[in-house]
């Protein structure tokens, strides 16, 4: 049976689902170590403030998305899985041009209908095409690792990334955001209390 988390990887990676390992310690005031940059708490507070900003705008009431994790950790995710595609990208000469990024939004219906993809899976807009240029990569590095049409070829090179991802540009979650299990994503924690309402998008991520 395979694992929860290359299922996951497979479905949900347009939501921007990457599961990654964690644990050791963490430099203070950080939300997440990715390879070799940090997201501090204070940018992730920001693009918080952002995304309900946007829902506001958009007239998305917080209550009504359908997340698997808490909205916080769900931006934190989401900002970890842009940053460290970027860097295995990086490191694999493999880029994402704007033209890429564009159709991409345009096979979904256009940016207007895309920033509701993005909403709804708890990505603020100003982190979209951070998103999607990560994304792009990560089909890219699919593509290289041998994923076809069928479902078999890219379970296979989604586990090839993972674990490349893993190896190369580990991803450290601090603790202060939740438990964090490397197959399931964020889990119920009784230190932190009861699960966030209007929590989650489709792969949050935030551990130690």
């Amino acid at each position: 049976m395979k694992s929860n988390r290359v299922r996951i990887a497979v479905t949900l990676a347009a939501a921007g689902i990457a599961l990654t390992a964690c644990g050791g310690p963490i430099q203070a005031g950080s939300a997440a170590i990715v390879g070799n940059e940090r997201i501090t708490s204070s940018e992730l507070n920001d693009e918080i403030r952002e995304l309900r900003a946007d829902l506001a705008a958009n007239k998305i009431p917080e209550e009504q998305l359908q997340l698997p994790a808490s909205l916080p950790q769900m931006v934190l995710v989401n900002m970890a899985f842009s940053r460290q595609f970027e860097q295995l990208g990086r490191r694999k000469g493999i880029t994402a041009s704007d033209r890429e990024i564009d159709d991409v939004a345009i096979a979904q219906g256009g940016w207007d209908q895309f920033n509701k993809v993005l909403l709804a899976n708890g990505i603020p807009l100003d982190e979209g095409r951070n998103f999607l240029r990560a994304y792009v990569i990560r089909m890219k590095l699919a593509k290289q690792a041998g994923a076809g049409q069928d479902q078999a070829s890219q379970q296979a090179a989604a586990q090839k990334i993972l674990q490349e991802a893993d190896s190369t540009v580990p991803v450290k979650y601090s603790p202060r955001y939740g438990k964090y299990d490397p197959e399931k994503g964020f889990i119920a924690d009784d230190r932190f209390g009861a699960q966030a309402t209007g929590a989650g998008a489709a792969g949050a991520g935030q551990g130690g």
